[in-house]
């Protein structure tokens, strides 16, 4: 308590009393405040700004700062009242609305995000705040050529800048341009700028393009105050592990990661029951349901949205990079094109959102009309524009009777090597099956049901690939969806796809002892 505050008789708070601030004062205070943020000193930051607004609720910097003070603390809620207020205030402020689009960012709400920053832009375009929270929501809408562009912009202005060029990589990772995204990340780690995400990112690239020695740059990461206690144990665990197995260290590298899993998914039991009930209901509506395609060919204008769906890790971004060599192809990754449509139409119905199984149909061909209008908005001129979000094998069906000029890729492989790859990689966010070994056989098992009920109930629509087929036959492979969309066959010489088949022959025993077989 300030020494301006006194205690009445039975010792709660009487009414506060501060010597009035002079304009020199309140700045000296705001920049006070403003340097513990910057030292992470939040709390002494946060008591300094929550006193100069109460005293003073119309001072915009103070509310500002105090919006950047709750946004480091990962309070967005409250950031967002602040930030609102310092902007109705001053809303010219480009600094304020680069703040506001970044906790927009971190309640999901990606579209306010982007209006918001395109305004400050207009005002500062090429400041470096802007640059780099545009290039985050590029690449959380998986516009990752636009990320990439806007990281590289921002490199430009300012060659050492540590999450530019952590975008960078990322966005390139995603474009399959893995040499360059060693590069850049590999340039943060020798210029003295380790960090945990740089050495996740390095993990995931192909082993070939990568140079710098995992394990030993992971034993100098201090802890990451970005991650809690066991994010932080968890992503260090798929750092080592993936170390280990490129040295041929399978055993080692499966106890660090089998042992980071079982922690985790102790913590998040209630959710992995409620993915686990999810996947149960879906499995058994979908033979229940009569499915007829909406249709509408291409002399429409409209282009077809190719889905290609399958469990994680089982080869469905090779397969999109593969399909991207047909002309008239434009990659969407894993684009939110359908839950922004889905959302849309729950909120227009004035309904709690909810999942596009529970809009009720007679809002379908409203969705549609959203849907349509995110994919011309991405797609452009393309004739085909991919999906490759595995969670929306859940509707597909919904999808192939709401949407018109809808197809299906679905892919398919070998059952080992796919719960592997599942157990051994750590992800951001979702995925809880990754966890447990069994709970990832489940899985797998569960999606090649959907896949076979899929095929069996839309078979015009719908063609399955296996990946070891892919693999070994890529033109064979390509040949399939060029039928699928009507496009012809590229000329060209198609892409080098990798193998990673037989990945879990060096396991199989250590899975043999976890599955119990």
């Amino acid at each position: 308590m300030s020494e301006f505050h006194v205690k009445a008789t039975f010792g709660s708070p009487a009414p506060a009393f501060r010597r009035p601030d002079s304009a020199s004062d309140a700045l000296a205070r705001l920049q006070q405040a403003e340097q513990l943020r910057l030292e992470r000193q939040l709390d002494r930051a946060l008591a300094i700004c929550d006193g100069l607004v109460r005293d003073h609720p119309d001072y915009m910097a103070a509310l500002h700062t105090l919006g950047l003070i709750h946004t480091d603390k990962g309070d967005y809620q409250r950031a967002l009242d602040c930030l609102i207020r310092a902007a109705m205030l001053d809303p010219q402020n480009w600094a304020t609305l680069t703040a506001l689009s970044a906790v927009y960012m971190g309640l999901n709400a990606t579209e306010m995000a982007a209006q918001t920053l395109e305004a400050a832009r207009k005002l500062n375009p090429d400041d470096i705040g802007i640059l780099l929270t545009l290039g985050e929501i590029y690449n959380e809408q998986r516009e990752y050529e636009l990320g990439r562009d806007v990281f590289r912009q921002a490199l430009a202005l300012e060659g050492d800048l540590l999450p530019a060029a952590m975008g960078l990589g990322i966005s390139c990772s995603y474009l399959g341009a893995y040499a360059e995204a060693a590069e850049v990340l590999e340039g943060l780690i020798k210029s003295g700028k380790r960090s945990l995400d740089a050495l996740v990112a390095l993990a995931d690239l192909p082993a070939s393009v990568v140079t710098v020695d995992l394990l030993s740059e992971l034993g100098k990461i201090a802890k990451d105050e970005s991650y809690d206690s066991m994010e932080f144990q968890g992503f260090s665990a798929f750092v080592r592990a993936t170390a280990l197995h490129r040295a041929g260290r399978e055993k080692q590298a499966w106890e660090h990661i089998a042992q980071a899993n079982r922690e985790l998914l102790l913590a998040k039991q209630q959710e992995f029951h409620a993915v686990v009930e999810r996947q149960r209901a879906s499995l058994a509506r979908l033979p229940q349901t009569s499915v007829r395609p909406a249709g509408i060919g291409q002399s429409s204008g409209l282009p077809i949205s190719l889905f290609i769906l399958g469990p994680s890790r089982s080869g469905k971004t090779t397969m999109e990079k593969l399909v991207s060599t047909l002309d008239g192809v434009k990659r969407g990754y894993e684009n939110p094109s359908v839950d922004n449509a889905v959302r849309r139409t729950f909120q227009t119905a004035a309904f709690l959102v909810g999942r596009f199984e529970s809009l009720p149909a007679q809002f379908h061909p409203l969705c549609c009309d959203f849907y349509l209008q995110e994919i011309a908005r991405r797609a452009g001129s393309a004739r085909v524009f991919t999906n490759t979000s595995p969670g929306r094998i859940h509707d597909a069906a919904l999808m192939a009777a709401a949407f018109p000029n809808t197809r299906f890729i679905l892919l398919k492989r070998n059952l080992e090597d796919n719960i592997l790859r599942i157990f051994m990689r750590r992800y951001a966010r979702g995925n809880l099956y990754s966890y447990d070994l069994k709970a990832a056989r489940d899985h797998v098992v569960w999606y090649h049901q959907m896949i076979d009920v899929l095929a069996q109930k839309l078979p015009s629509i719908v063609r399955v690939i296996r990946y070891e087929d892919m693999v070994a036959d890529p033109a064979a492979a390509l040949r399939t969806a060029a039928d699928l969309c009507d496009l012809p066959m590229p000329q060209r010489p198609l892409p080098s796809l990798g193998d990673d088949r037989d990945c879990a022959e060096p396991y199989r025993g250590l899975i043999a002892a976890e599955l119990g077989t």
